[in-house]
Formats: C-alpha cells, structure tokens, sequence
C-alpha cells in the first residue's frame, strides 16, 4: 500500500513538472538601437514562467516588422539595414513578445563652410563638419575622420584644424560610414 502511494505521488509530480510550462517571453535588451549599416546584435529570448523560472531548452523563431529596416535571423541577431524604426517579435507556440528597434544610421556629411580660404604658414582653421540623420537632425555622437587629399598644399590635424602648407587648392574630405563630403581649401 505504501509503494503505491509514493507510486501514485511520484506519477502526480512527474505529471505536474511536465505540465510547467513558459507563460511568457522576455526579450533582453529591451530597447536596442543600432548606428552603422551591417551592424548587428544578438536578442535574447527567454521563456518564463510567472515564478520565474527559464525554460532554457526552449527556443523562440523570430521575425521583423519592416524587413528594409532590420533583419532578423533563426538565433535572434539583427542586423541593421537603413535608417528607420521597425519591432522584431520573439514567438514561441502561442505565446509572443515585441520590442522596438531603432536603426538611426548617417544618411549625409555636412560641412559648415566648404570653401575655405588659408594663407600658407597662417593660423589654422576648425572644419566645422556634422554627421545627420534621414531627418536632417545632427547626430553629434559620431566620430567623422578628415583627410586632406593634397597633404603638400593643406594638412589636417588630430583636432579637425586644417594648416595651410603652400600656395594652391586643396580638397578635404569627411567620412563617416560609406558617407563623404568634401570641401574646398585655397592656400595664398
């Protein structure tokens, strides 16, 4: 009689832990945001219970709102593909979970003045040079390189100054991502 009750509350347990099962889905990071074109991150879906508990060996498919934004693969990586905000979804049977994605890439490098002039062994001046956004709005986190195409005529500095060297007309460029500006410098 005993064997059969430890039996009967062994079958009972059994049947209750297989009965546990995820009531929903987190997603980790919550809000993430993407700032070069190809970049990517890896979501993390987590099926929960109310108390909890990770189910660990279940996994969730995924997918994305706006495909011309992010892309999302089998694993959960986005990948950012233009400028945009989109939502990517964790499912797992009936159950769902959506966070939004902000891809906020440069769409332009804007100098402030792109026709400069300089007398040789001068002052130096400060290109003034902004990185914006599909909205026009400056993005003023992004790093933009300079590079002087006539090195012998003007040369930029580590500070963003241009030095005018020798007489003639040299052309700067600003770059950041696949973007590019240029301006123009005339040494006398």
């Amino acid at each position: 009689m005993r064997t059969t009750r430890l039996a009967v509350a062994a079958l009972l347990s059994l049947t209750a832990l297989a009965c546990e099962r995820p009531d929903h889905i987190e997603i980790d990071p919550r809000m993430p945001r993407l700032t070069r074109k190809g970049e990517t991150m890896k979501l993390h879906g987590k099926m929960m219970d109310r108390n909890g508990r990770i189910f660990a060996t279940e996994r969730a498919t995924w997918t994305t709102r706006d495909p011309f934004v992010a892309a999302v693969d089998d694993s959960g990586t986005i990948a950012a593909l233009s400028s945009g905000h989109t939502e990517i979804t964790a499912h797992w049977n009936e159950l769902s979970a959506t966070v939004p994605v902000e891809i906020d890439l440069v769409e332009a490098v804007k100098f402030e003045k792109d026709n400069l002039e300089l007398k040789a062994d001068g002052d130096a001046v400060k290109l003034n040079v902004t990185a914006l956004d599909h909205q026009g709005h400056a993005q003023k986190d992004r790093e933009i390189h300079l590079v002087s195409l006539s090195p012998d005529i003007a040369r930029i500095d580590s500070e963003g100054k241009v030095w005018g060297l020798k007489a003639g007309v040299a052309r700067i460029q600003a770059k950041i991502d696949d973007k590019t500006a240029d301006a123009t410098v005339t040494v006398k």
